[in-house]
């Protein structure tokens, strides 16, 4: 078969990509997804009358279109929700984000943080080699050692002296010195990050995002599984078919993709410049109404999961009358076993989060093989070399994965509008 445009992942930015085209008026592309139903980690399921998504997807919408069209898709069922999530450190629990909320530490530690930006300060400013140093910078010692250090070494699997500062930007809040110091004293009224308010849908989870872009798109087609591909001759391999097209758009993880293209091996050896991290998400549903939040964060060594969320927290509609949800992120190389269920268990009713005697409906691991691509120091030549020589040959890699970066649902949204009037 022969289509003018062949899209390769039907997750948020494939959606995109083809819905918009179809806006256009073009028809003539093959949206190409090798599970059963489209969505990617943007799926959700629904289990005893519980809704979960794959672990926290929540909707940051900052643009006008994006806030436009995410209404236009779901009409009425969507909800704006205010932001309430802590860092649960050494039976403290501060406010997030931790740099700014220093008065809820104990009169130590905050103490110490504020020497240690103070510290800081008075040092000459200059350009961080790494994440570790741009936090030593911007924080000071204390901060980094109590909260960034070991979070960002769950969350990467790695030392943050590994990774550069490419990805800091709309991810780590950046209070002023002047706000640090001040909120060591009193909390502060002001919100901080992309995620001070966020958009879910009211039934559904973040799948009805997907079902309303999936609607009437003539060229999607699940359970295809692309095989190989040939840029020289623009063909590729799927279902034991072979597919010509002009235009390849890629939103699979790029090492994946680099890994399908036939005879090039220049490109295929960029795949093993990128690195990732993968997680493993414990999902609980218990007979009980947890006291709402968002999310917590978890620092501690001697927690497992470095991440909560209170699935049902986000919409009622997750989880029935009297019940909640929870989904708890790990590192992916931690085993998903009893021994760490009862691990993770104990952890919960330590910190208070569930009772001894609540009663566990049912609960189930989830695996993400691709989470985060770490930006380490070989990720910024290699993505850029990749994706500037596919594009000089008409493949567009897009979203979180096509370009392999650190990004919310919204740009997915926005890549898709963008790659579809580029096409057209």
């Amino acid at each position: 078969m022969h289509v003018k445009t062949l899209i390769l992942g039907a997750g948020l930015t494939g959606l995109s990509t083809a819905y918009h085209l179809q806006q256009l008026g073009k028809t003539d592309y093959l949206l190409a997804e090798r599970q059963a139903v489209p969505g990617g980690l943007c799926a959700s399921q629904t289990r005893k009358g519980f809704t979960f998504d794959c672990s926290g997807h929540l909707l940051h919408l900052h643009t006008d279109y994006g806030k436009k069209l995410v209404k236009k898709l779901l009409k009425n069922n969507l909800s704006r929700i205010r932001r309430r999530a802590w860092i649960y450190t050494a039976n403290a629990r501060v406010p997030f984000p931790f740099q700014a909320n220093l008065f809820a530490l104990p009169p130590e530690r905050r103490q110490a943080c504020a020497e240690g930006l103070l510290k800081a300060a008075a040092k000459p400013a200059r350009e961080p080699n790494n994440f570790e140093q741009w936090c030593l910078q911007s924080f000071g010692k204390p901060i980094y050692d109590i909260f960034m250090r070991p979070y960002n070494t769950k969350l990467w699997g790695c030392s943050p002296r590994r990774l550069t500062c490419d990805w800091c930007g709309d991810f780590v809040p950046l209070p002023s010195r002047e706000e640090i110091l001040l909120s060591a004293q009193k909390p502060l009224r002001k919100d901080y990050g992309y995620n001070a308010y966020f958009y879910y849908p009211k039934r559904g989870g973040c799948g009805a995002l997907v079902g309303a872009l999936a609607k009437g798109l003539k060229g999607l087609r699940t359970r295809l599984a692309v095989t190989s591909i040939d840029l020289k001759n623009k063909t590729a391999q799927a279902g034991g078919k072979t597919i010509t097209f002009e235009n390849l758009v890629n939103t699979l993880p790029l090492p994946v993709f680099l890994r399908l293209l036939k005879a090039e091996p220049r490109l295929t050896r960029l795949a093993d410049r990128l690195t990732h991290t993968s997680v493993n998400v414990y999902n609980l549903a218990l007979k009980k109404e947890i006291a709402p939040f968002s999310w917590i964060y978890f620092p501690d060594e001697q927690d497992p999961f470095y991440r909560i969320g209170l699935q049902s927290g986000f919409s009622a509609a997750n989880a029935p009358a009297g019940a909640s949800s929870l989904y708890i992120e790990l590192p992916g190389a931690l085993p998903r076993s009893k021994q760490m269920e009862k691990r993770i268990w104990k952890a919960l009713i330590q910190k208070g989060i569930i009772d001894r005697h609540d009663e566990v409906l049912f609960s189930f691991w989830q695996f993400l093989p691709y989470a985060y691509a770490v930006y380490d120091k070989r990720r910024s030549r290699a993505v850029r070399q990749a994706v500037e020589t596919l594009a000089k040959r008409g493949c567009f890699c897009a979203g979180r994965y096509g370009k392999w970066e650190y990004s919310f649902m919204e740009s997915s949204l926005l890549e898709g509008l963008a790659l579809a009037e580029k096409l057209v």
